[in-house]
């Protein structure tokens, strides 16, 4: 594509500011609409005469749609933005990036996405249309299994999923973990139930709380139905999870002062299914939890790990250190640029 694209330019070489703003706009109205072409012009420090002709253009594209409550992005729109994330891969020559991540890492596969989550939320849309991408080049026909955990992160991204459709490739998608006292929509259970949907598959929830006695696990490890669960689990070839900062997840978790003390005290950097690291990727502190375990990642085909914003870079190159050799991992600049240089983008 970069190729076909510099040829054009050569004949019209204003064509790529051109493109490549009103792209820009269109993830802003995605990020932020309904929204007026007031607001618009604010967030994007447009004034709005340019603007207006830009979200004309759009408009009769059929990539932008407007009512009274502001413009909304199109399923068109959508398309638009994917197309000009592949183009800026081409022009920027990513896969270079890719290549030096994943060997830095000591991973199987990297993809890289432009910008940075801490930034900017609207990446997770392209974090979401990579692994589409990656999922549709990487599954064959036949039946999957699919675990995913919970978060905020997988939340956006199981939204933004879109695989391309075949009447010959069936998904199962279960619930890598009970709930760890999040709100309702960030729950492992929620965000498999909307996977499934997405994929048209079906979905296996996890009904099993953390953070309980010893004793209570111990009775729930013995309930047929999370046994049956568990056991689909032990059947995932492919798993979607992501990593947190030690200090975010042990809130998060709601730990004891001993705990919190004792993750302080060794320098967690990271946390990842109820298993909290330092940078060297040694487990410092563990969690006991239902659901996937760390040492069930060895055993699945495909896990990758959707990470993104310098702020997680640190706990990135120390999970890397204690993951299975086949990790592939879907990021942003702001995490990657952190990992090889040592700075943000």
């Amino acid at each position: 594509m970069d190729n076909l694209f510099n040829d054009i330019l050569k004949v019209v070489p204003e064509l790529k500011e051109d493109y490549f703003e009103r792209i820009r706009v269109l993830q802003r109205i995605l990020k932020d609409g309904p929204i007026g072409r007031k607001g618009l012009a604010e967030n994007l420090a447009m004034t709005e005469r340019p603007l207006r002709t830009i979200t004309d253009i759009l408009k009769r594209q059929g990539l932008i749609d407007s009512s009274p409550a502001g413009m909304t992005i199109t399923s068109q729109g959508e398309r638009a933005i994917a197309t000009g994330q592949d183009l800026w891969r081409d022009i920027s020559k990513i896969h270079l990036h890719e290549k030096a991540l994943a060997d830095v890492l000591n991973i199987a596969d990297a993809r890289i996405v432009s910008g940075d989550i801490d930034l900017d939320k609207n990446i997770l849309f392209e974090m979401g249309l990579q692994v589409s991408k990656y999922l549709d080049n990487k599954l064959s026909d036949g039946n999957h299994t699919i675990a995913i955990t919970g978060g905020s992160t997988m939340l956006a991204v199981s939204e933004h999923i879109q695989l391309h459709h075949s009447a010959n490739r069936h998904f199962t998608v279960v619930a890598a973990r009970g709930g760890i006292g999040d709100a309702s929509a960030t729950q492992a259970n929620t965000i498999s139930d909307i996977l499934a949907q997405r994929l048209n598959g079906h979905n296996i929830s996890l009904y099993a709380p953390e953070n309980l006695s010893e004793v209570a696990n111990k009775a729930l490890m013995n309930d047929p139905i999370i046994q049956s669960t568990l056991s689909r689990l032990k059947e995932a070839n492919v798993l979607l999870f992501s990593v947190g900062s030690a200090k975010i997840m042990a809130r998060r978790r709601g730990l004891d002062s001993k705990s919190n003390s004792k993750i302080k005290k060794d320098h967690a950097v990271g946390e990842a299914f109820g298993c909290f690291f330092d940078k060297d990727g040694h487990i410092v502190h563990r969690v006991p939890r239902i659901g996937l375990q760390l040492e069930d990642l060895a055993d699945v085909d495909l896990p990758i790990l959707i990470a993104g914003g310098n702020m997680k870079a640190e706990a990135i190159k120390a999970f890397a250190k204690l993951a299975p050799k086949q990790l592939v991992i879907i990021t942003d600049q702001g995490a990657s640029d952190m990992v090889l240089n040592g700075e943000s983008h």
